[in-house]
């Protein structure tokens, strides 16, 4: 059995390895051999309603002070024999800009996990194991600055964390080789525009939902650099612009038996003292 201290760094790592990219479908169905099939777009082309498309979504998502969403996910983890296993989770994020956020997740094999930040504070919290980890800031950050701290001080990117910038998709058009509409289609009744992109590390598939306000409905992203080209797909639901975003939301508060566990700073393990913060 883990100790809770090793629990904490196991999950820390999990997250690591979903988010290796910015971004995070249903379950895969056999095609009809009269199924259409999407006429191919010449090589290394940008086409310009791709990226209308994509650029309608991050300006509506980007014009919205605060947001929240849920998301199913997946993801294969390629073994030693080649064969691909999926794992994956269920979380819900959300944001109140430009510096507080909440991931509250639920993970096929390893239970609940919760991630609380405040602009002062970040916690991340493991119910099962009454157990938790509290980073105090130096100074007041953003959540764009904050999600670079995660990632490069504390080891911890947040899956999805793309979505939760004041820009949400500048990255993939500086890497984007081609895109282009795929067409239109309807995802559990919702009517989608398709869009495919592709990258020098990934190949991409997007859905959002038709209208001024596009949302993301669907999200796959094939990492065709990687041994065995693992898959990651995401399907999102519940998206809101108005969620309860009181400040409570944003802050943990320990139960009287949680214990406060050791956090790791690049790459040192440091007491959870007000002395040591990132």
């Amino acid at each position: 059995m883990r100790s809770r201290t090793s629990r904490l760094a196991w999950a820390a790592l999990v997250v690591a390895a979903l988010a290796s990219y910015g971004f995070e479908a249903y379950a895969e169905e056999k095609a009809e051999a009269t199924a259409p099939v999407a006429e191919a777009e010449p090589a290394d082309t940008v086409d310009a309603d791709a990226l209308a498309l994509l650029n309608s979504f991050g300006d509506a998502l980007k014009a919205q002070p605060r947001f929240s969403f849920a998301v199913e996910l997946g993801y294969e983890v390629v073994q030693k024999d080649g064969q691909k296993l999926e794992f994956g989770a269920f979380r819900r994020y959300t944001v109140r800009r430009p510096d507080h956020l909440r991931i509250d997740e639920e993970r096929r094999e390893g239970g609940a996990r919760e991630l609380y930040f405040d602009g002062d504070q970040l916690t991340v919290w493991i119910p099962g194991d009454k157990a938790y980890g509290l980073a105090k800031l130096k100074k007041r950050r953003d959540l764009d600055s904050m999600l670079d701290l995660m990632r490069d001080a504390l080891d911890l990117p947040v899956p999805l964390g793309d979505l939760l910038r004041v820009d949400p998709l500048p990255r993939i058009e500086q890497d984007m080789v081609s895109a282009y509409v795929v067409g239109r289609e309807k995802l559990m009744g919702v009517e989608c525009d398709h869009v495919a992109w592709r990258t020098d590390e990934v190949n991409a598939e997007a859905w959002f939902t038709v209208g001024d306000h596009p949302l993301l409905q669907r999200l796959i992203i094939n990492y065709e650099q990687l041994d065995g080209q693992p898959r990651f797909w995401a399907q999102f639901t519940n998206w809101s612009i108005s969620p309860d975003v009181a400040d409570s939301v944003f802050v943990f508060a320990p139960p009287a038996d949680a214990e406060r566990v050791r956090l790791s700073v690049r790459g040192r393990t440091v007491q959870p003292t007000e002395e040591q913060e990132p």
